[in-house]
């Protein structure tokens, strides 16, 4: 069973003389997903009644989130969670770009498939945690997890970029 989803995630193949796939492009969308849907506000804000698509990137910031707070749609901490949603999605906007430039050069230099599929599940695995430790973080531990989470993030990219690097250099006399 477990050797038949590493198969399934191109982390294996399914025998010796197989090549491996590559997943770079479907990583690039789920994480674009990730980033850009998933990880926002939109769909809490408006379980809340409090959803201002005119303006929503002022919905969690002064004096509006203190009006939604005193006039008791929310409550302080669903705001705080909310704001650190939307700072994770933030986050995970500008991130993504990086990740994205990682697995397009890896591609280019023609990267090991299997090597590509493993960094790209590491970095989806470490990203999916860092939104949820952000969006749950109400103590300074969990902080530092956090930012532990957002290193894990960057030296994914960075060892793909210095792979890819190496790869492309290899041809060079």
């Amino acid at each position: 069973m477990m050797s038949s989803l590493l198969t399934n995630l191109g982390l294996t193949a399914s025998n010796s003389l197989a090549p491996l796939p590559n997943y770079g492009p479907h990583f690039l969308l789920g994480n674009f997903i990730l980033s850009y849907v998933l990880t926002s506000t939109r769909m809490q804000k408006l379980g809340y009644g409090v959803d201002n698509n005119i303006n929503p990137r002022n919905d969690l910031v002064s004096p509006r989130a203190e009006q939604l707070v005193s006039k008791g749609k929310i409550t302080q901490e669903q705001l705080e969670q909310m704001q650190r949603i939307q700072a994770a999605h933030s986050n995970s906007m500008e991130h993504y770009t990086v990740f994205a430039a990682a697995v397009l050069c890896s591609m280019v230099a023609k990267l090991d498939s299997g090597m590509l599929n493993r960094y790209a599940t590491v970095y989806t695995i470490v990203r999916a945690a860092y939104f949820w430790v952000y969006r749950q973080n109400t103590s300074r531990q969990a902080a530092g997890v956090r930012s532990v989470l957002w290193w894990a993030g960057n030296i994914v990219c960075i060892r793909l970029f210095w792979f890819a690097g190496k790869a492309l250099n290899a041809h060079v006399l």
